[in-house]
């Protein structure tokens, strides 16, 4: 995937990038590996459901996108810490050991804003909890492709600049504390791309994701290393252990 999109200039490192849901392309099989169904082989009532709410996407997707770039630094003899700008980020050495050879940090954040978390809610009210299930799964399923394609973007980003880009870390995975929330959120505008962050750390809408993806000149994009993350329950860890399990069976 290799996704440009036209990118407005906020203020000296701050950028909203204008990502529109017709661009947004979410595979039914994925939703189907969500829910336990591999191999295409989501029972039809399902599928039905899943096709109504993903055809419902650009309709009930308010998306926004946008980044902001910061110094980074690396102290070799701390390994599970990043100084980025004039925070102290406690990252563990998964995201440290990805983001080691990077120059700058990418700090991001990207939202389908609530209507799809309100659909879901309604649905539910109203008794259809199978279709509110499936609208809720795939709405994460939507944040996560306008995620991917955020990432993209800064790929490209950087790519005009002759610098690489990592991969992409999110506070609350790869054993990084959700606490450090707080931290990132310093470095944005207030409300940027419309989003507030709790007391504890939670972001407002639900459907919202941050993080950051070093760039630098000896910048490495590598895959996620779920074997070395603690969280048992990780959706995207289930995704890739079912993706790969499949890919062997064949």
């Amino acid at each position: 995937m290799n996704k440009k999109f036209q990118q407005i200039q906020i203020s000296e490192n701050n950028f909203y990038v204008k990502i529109d849901s017709s661009s947004i392309n979410v595979d039914e099989e994925k939703i189907g590996y969500e829910i336990g169904y591999q191999n295409g082989g989501i029972p039809e009532h399902f599928s039905g459901m899943i096709k109504e709410i993903l055809s419902s996407i650009e309709s009930k997707c308010n998306i926004k996108a946008g980044y902001t770039i910061v110094d980074l630094k690396f102290n070799k003899e701390i390994r599970n810490q990043l100084e980025i700008g004039n925070q102290i980020f406690l990252t563990d050495k998964i995201v440290t050991s990805q983001l080691k050879k990077s120059e700058k940090a990418v700090l991001f954040l990207c939202t389908i804003g609530n209507e799809m978390e309100n659909w879901s809610k309604e649905l539910y009210s109203s008794g259809e909890s199978i279709m509110s299930y499936l609208a809720n799964i795939s709405a994460s399923a939507v944040v996560e492709k306008v995620a991917d394609l955020l990432h993209s973007h800064i790929n490209n980003f950087a790519s005009d600049l002759d610098l690489s880009a990592t991969n992409r870390y999110s506070p609350g995975y790869c054993n990084w504390s959700v606490a450090e929330q707080s931290k990132l959120f310093s470095f944005f505008p207030k409300e940027f791309c419309g989003v507030t962050l709790s007391e504890s750390n939670l972001m407002t809408p639900i459907k919202s994701v941050s993080g950051i993806i070093g760039i630098g000149k000896e910048a490495e994009y590598k895959e996620y290393l779920c074997d070395r993350c603690g969280i048992k329950d990780c959706t995207h860890r289930i995704y890739l252990t079912r993706k790969y399990k499949n890919k062997t069976d064949v």
